[in-house]
């Protein structure tokens, strides 16, 4: 028997709050394929990494970032 989009709704809602991750990843490796070749980066981050990231979360809090839709206004205009 065939399954219909509302029918895998009504499953996806019976799905407990755990498992919800996993099928979202699931579902986008079905709609985005070519997406998913490219291996998750499991190095440890270096001491480099974690100062660039506390830099960039200070840059953000203060303010100092470029919002996207600047960016975007930017390269359309």
């Amino acid at each position: 028997m065939a399954m219909s989009k509302k029918d895998l709704t009504d499953l996806i809602d019976k799905l407990s709050e755990k498992d919800i991750p996993l099928v979202a990843d699931l579902v986008k490796r079905l709609i985005h394929p070519s997406d998913y070749h490219i291996p998750y980066d499991d190095e440890p981050l270096t001491e480099d990494d974690l100062q660039a990231i506390r830099e960039a979360k200070k840059e953000y809090h203060e303010g100092k970032t470029i919002k996207f839709e600047d960016i975007l206004d930017a390269l359309q205009n």
